[in-house]
């Protein structure tokens, strides 16, 4: 009970870049006035200051993967599947895996993973506790990465996975940053879709790459936040109050 879920930071800290995992990728921390960021592992491109960023998509190959049959109380789960694609080694750390065709096992945060070959069934996938209920024979199980691992700008139109956040700081390729998540922060805008219209409005990524913009009254939407500074002219930056996290 006493595990310290949500970190406390400093400002400064939110403009520092890593080359290491210093703490666990998604981890939630608070700097002085409230303001929550995660920290996270950068894609195969550098993020850019004020930019909207999401997930990797996800990927087809962790979805209905086989399984071993297995009695409640393992923390290793044996036997695990991939269907096109190799996962890498620990490349699901702190990840989620559950049963997608039974209610066996509830999801659960990956504490680390072997290689999962494609086409074969010889992985393995260690939980942080021990499994609740048995996995019966026939179960199938879905894995992810966590969402704050391998991001990536804000794709152009819909988006491909959920928002992540936005970069304070330019964080080169495979490194380590904090994303803001939640509270007031700057970001790039643009009215190419829908213009923003006043103070309070809602604001929706997927209308430029790394921007937010206002909302449709018809469309699919991700609402990150809302505006509460002025609005500016497009490719500008705007102040949202986000609502991620």
């Amino acid at each position: 009970m006493s595990f310290p879920n949500i970190l406390h930071i400093s400002e400064a800290e939110t403009f520092n870049t890593y080359t290491t995992e210093k703490v666990p990728v998604g981890s939630l921390a608070r700097v002085e006035d409230g303001r929550v960021f995660r920290f996270s592992e950068v894609g195969a491109t550098a993020l850019v200051v004020n930019d909207m960023n999401q997930g990797e998509a996800p990927l087809a190959d962790g979805q209905t993967e086989v399984v071993g049959t297995l009695a409640a109380g393992v923390t290793v789960l044996t036997g695990v599947g991939a269907t096109t694609a190799d996962y890498a080694i620990n490349s699901l750390k702190y990840g989620y895996v559950h049963t997608d065709n039974a209610t066996t096992l509830p999801i659960m945060r990956i504490k680390s993973n072997t290689l999962l070959d494609a086409g074969a069934a010889t992985g393995t996938i260690t939980l942080f506790v021990p499994t609740p209920t048995a996995i019966a024979a026939g179960n199938t199980i879905s894995y992810i990465k966590n969402p704050w691992r391998d991001v990536i700008q804000g794709v152009v139109t819909t988006p491909t996975a959920v928002p992540t956040g936005v970069c304070r700081v330019a964080a080169a390729a495979d490194g380590f940053c904090w994303l803001q998540t939640a509270g007031v922060t700057s970001v790039l805008y643009d009215s190419t879709t829908t213009a923003i219209a006043a103070v309070g409005d809602p604001v929706q990524t997927g209308v430029a790459a790394g921007a937010v913009g206002g909302i449709p009254t018809v469309g699919i939407t991700q609402i990150v936040g809302h505006l509460v500074g002025m609005v500016e002219a497009t490719t500008e930056s705007i102040l949202v109050n986000l609502c991620i996290d």
